[in-house]
């Protein structure tokens, strides 16, 4: 007589749970295995920041961890030398032998004031912003140099300072005229008086004639400003001249 499927069913699920059971087992025992291991060969990233760079990779070797020396960075905070920044950072957990990147403190960062004096204002404000600075105020004054440019300023050119601090500009906003003394062109004939304060660069404003008896035309009798005055650059220069 042929069994039933249900006197079949019940022969086959008491094996199929069994084998079923064993599997579990041996996936959770995998499992626990591989927990345990993961568990014993990972270690906790310790704090190594403001320790100095021996110090700091002695600390991560000790954990079983290797540092790793970057580029310096900038920082106030920190003094030159020591670690400035660590990646990644402390209490993550990592695996034994993984990297830990170390970053040197360079000390806070500078900026040398470059020399501006000379330059068109213009000019010493996009030489200052190149440098990451900038302009504080501008102290203008008049007849204190030959051309419209910087001719001071504080910090002066090569001070350290920090990065956007601000320049005190002084500007000279008015050329200085240059100063003649007059030559004295008393006796000197008109036409030689005239190429004589052309050539200086004077103006000649009137040219009056004056009778004086005894004296030949065309002679300079009088001339202002008087001969041995100072004078500014194209100074007015008026004559009397005999007729």
């Amino acid at each position: 007589m042929v069994p039933s499927l249900t006197v079949r069913a019940a022969r086959f699920l008491p094996g199929c749970a069994g084998l079923v059971g064993l599997v579990v087992g041996v996936g959770l025992a995998v499992w626990v295995v591989l927990w345990i291991s993961l568990r014993s060969s990972a270690v906790r990233v310790p704090a190594v920041v403001g320790q100095d760079l021996a110090t700091a990779a002695a600390t991560l070797q000790d954990v079983g961890l290797v540092g790793r020396v970057q580029e310096g960075v900038f920082s106030r905070d920190m003094a030159i030398g020591r670690i400035a920044v660590q990646r990644p950072g402390p209490g993550l957990q990592l695996k034994r032998g993984a990297a830990i990147l170390l970053y040197p403190s360079l000390g806070e960062e500078v900026r040398r004031v470059p020399e501006l004096r000379g330059l068109p204002l213009a000019l010493a404000q996009v030489e200052l912003e190149s440098s990451g600075l900038f302009t504080d105020h501008l102290c203008e004054v008049e007849g204190e140099g030959d051309s419209v440019t910087v001719i001071g300023h504080s910090p002066a050119a090569g001070t350290q300072v920090a990065p956007a601090s601000r320049v005190t500009l002084l500007v000279n906003r008015v050329p200085r005229q240059r100063r003649y003394v007059m030559p004295d062109l008393y006796g000197v004939t008109e036409d030689g008086a005239t190429r004589t304060v052309r050539a200086l660069g004077f103006q000649l404003a009137t040219v009056q004639p004056v009778p004086y008896p005894g004296v030949p035309a065309g002679i300079v009798l009088r001339q202002s400003p008087a001969a041995g005055e100072a004078v500014a650059e194209a100074a007015v220069v008026a004559l009397w001249v005999s007729r």
